[in-house]
């Protein structure tokens, strides 16, 4: 089972903060984030920095990086500053 944590504005527009299903890579998550929680839901995820347990997807196989049982995905807001 894979967790799956929103924050931020996609947490509102989800509805919840956690979640978890069956998912074996992280585009899947995404699609389930479309499926379920709406195309406004999908922009926003679309924006934010996806980690899978604490390291970005960017650094591993983007869209296509696996999934094991027990993972968290994390989608958090990118945050500017200086």
């Amino acid at each position: 089972m894979i967790t799956v944590e929103y924050r931020g504005p996609l947490a509102q527009l989800c509805g919840c903060r956690t979640e978890q299903g069956d998912f074996t890579t992280a585009g899947q998550v995404l699609r389930h984030v479309r499926q379920a929680h709406g195309a406004a839901a999908w922009r926003e995820a679309k924006k934010m920095l996806v980690t899978v347990d604490g390291t970005s997807i960017l650094l591993l196989r983007a869209w296509r990086t696996p999934l094991e049982d027990g993972q968290a995905v994390s989608f958090l807001p990118i945050c500017g500053g200086g």
